[in-house]
């Protein structure tokens, strides 16, 4: 008897070890070669159609193969905020089968921009909340939805811009230029009204630009598409038309 349960505890014994080294061989296969990223085919990107599998890989620096489970998507979600016009990504792993996903949500870039810096002017994308798209960003992206353009973008200003962006199509004047001065004062060249000086007080821009609409409707005809007309709408109570002086 005693003989007996030895052989059955040895049986018992290799069996385990036998199940033990399959599972281990099966795990270390899996992890070297089936939990590994290998080729693009493995990454899947939604949300967007103008940023494609391609273009998250060249961002991203990825390379293959590379361990699944040593892939960091926080690193990732950070790379591609940085170097894509992205409002937002997120970045998971998929174990089965194995890959990651990548959900994309983009910047839609709504007008052109200029800003100055050390080296002169550089040139970019703004988003309908202003914030500004480096044009190598920019550029993986779409075209801005609008012929607007932006001189002298300033982060201060960016709330004061993208109110204006966000109401240009109830100003009763085609929107051509926002212009922010060094001094920061802020001015809108429109196709019908000519220049509007709007100063540099923000917390008069809503009720400016309601006066600039109304005024849209109500000045004649006769002081419209006149070139070099300019508005001084610094007070929107007061609006001062300046006309052009006659030519000699």
């Amino acid at each position: 008897m005693r003989q007996q349960r030895r052989r059955e505890q040895l049986i018992y014994l290799w069996r385990m070890l036998t199940f033990i080294s399959i599972a281990a061989g099966l795990g270390w296969v899996l992890l070297s070669q089936g939990w590994s990223l290998n080729n693009a085919k493995q990454i899947h990107v939604q949300g967007s159609r103008n940023i494609q599998t391609n273009t998250v890989i060249k961002a991203g620096e990825l390379h293959f193969p590379q361990p699944l489970l040593g892939f960091n998507p926080k690193e990732l979600e950070q790379t591609l905020l940085r170097k894509l016009p992205l409002n937002s990504v997120v970045v998971q792993r998929r174990l089965l089968p194995p890959g990651i996903d990548v959900a994309v949500q983009e910047r839609k870039p709504v007008a052109y921009a200029l800003r100055k810096r050390a080296y002169g002017q550089e040139q970019g994308m703004v988003d309908s909340a202003a914030m500004w798209i480096p044009l190598n960003v920019a550029k993986q992206g779409e075209r801005p939805s609008t012929n607007l353009t932006v001189e002298g973008w300033t982060a201060s200003k960016r709330q004061a811009i993208s109110q204006v962006l966000e109401q240009r199509n109830q100003l009763g004047s085609p929107l051509e230029r926002i212009l922010v001065a060094p001094d920061g004062e802020l001015s809108l060249q429109t196709k019908t009204l000519g220049l509007i000086q709007l100063g540099s007080n923000s917390s008069l821009l809503k009720e400016q630009l309601e006066t600039v609409a109304q005024l849209s409707k109500t000045l004649p005809s006769s002081f419209r598409h006149k070139t070099g007309t300019t508005i001084d709408m610094s007070d929107p109570s007061k609006p001062e038309l300046q006309m052009p002086q006659p030519s000699k």
